[in-house]
């Protein structure tokens, strides 16, 4: 009598793979309903009376490919609005911004006065969508100590404090390099600008002399612009969510976030505030 042996490892593997084989369910065709273009814009107030509005419309992640940052960029420009108008309304007087180039409004007129409310209108003659949204005018908190020390030719570390006025306040600190001084106009869609950006709410602080320690890496550039913002609770609210998705790049490629907006119809966040901004050179 012949004797087998028998493997019986092989044959329980053989079987499994066999029965997921026969169990996995053919693939279902998945139907998404094209998501409305609306809409967006982003600002900006700089001193002297000059407000910066970019305007642009939402589009899908669908139209991007992952890690492809060129793509990304064309996407980006070509919904840019190229013929739009856009308004700013306060104290019952309105002035119509100019169109420095495609979706980029900038205003020169308009006085900003801290604790004023503000109302921006805009329209994408294109689409034939409009918006509006309101804010509130918020006077700069100033750096009263800077210091920094350079821990390697990549790295150093900040030491900043100021003082946090009465009642609830928040803010967001922007790190910025060479190519995006905060005071000029720059594009804030280029995402390489910004190196970093923390929020702080006055709600967590115990003491109304605040100090804020950071450490950036992987620095770039000899220069570099610190930006302390008094913002609002929505738009602390939004950056605070900004920061939990990642960079621009990540955020068309993820799972989609609904972020907090205060425009009507669309989407972005209308803000009025002026930084305080102290400048880093680094020396060899």
């Amino acid at each position: 009598m012949k004797k087998y042996s028998t493997n019986i490892f092989g044959i329980v593997s053989a079987f499994y793979l066999l029965v997921m084989v026969g169990c996995t369910p053919k693939p279902i065709p998945i139907y998404l309903d094209e998501v409305e273009s609306l809409p967006v814009i982003w600002s900006q107030a700089v001193p002297n009376s000059t407000t910066l509005i970019y305007f642009s419309r939402s589009f899908s992640s669908l139209e991007f490919q992952e890690n492809d940052s060129t793509a990304a960029d064309s996407i980006i420009s070509q919904f840019l609005v190229v013929d739009g108008l856009v308004t700013l309304t306060h104290n019952g007087e309105t002035d119509t911004l100019i169109q420095l180039s495609d979706g980029f409004f900038a205003g020169f007129s308009t006085d900003l006065i801290p604790g004023d409310t503000y109302t921006l209108n805009a329209t994408d003659f294109e689409s034939g969508k409009s918006i509006t949204a309101s804010t509130q005018a918020y006077a700069a908190v100033s750096i009263d100590t800077f210091a920094y020390s350079v821990i390697d030719t990549s790295a150093i570390e900040l030491s900043i404090s100021f003082v946090d006025p009465p009642g609830a306040n928040w803010y967001a600190i922007h790190y910025y390099s060479q190519y995006a001084n905060p005071l000029e106009l720059d594009d804030p869609f280029a995402a390489d600008n910004i190196v970093e950006t923390d929020v702080l709410s006055d709600l967590e602080l115990n003491s109304s002399n605040v100090t804020v320690n950071k450490t950036l890496d992987f620095l770039d550039s000899d220069t570099l612009f610190v930006s302390l913002n008094n913002i609002s609770q929505e738009y602390y609210d939004y950056l605070s969510q900004r920061e939990r998705g990642g960079t621009i790049y990540n955020q068309l490629v993820q799972e989609p976030i609904n972020y907090v907006s205060n425009v009507q119809r669309g989407y972005g966040m209308f803000s009025l505030h002026f930084p305080s901004v102290r400048t880093i050179i680094l020396e060899e």
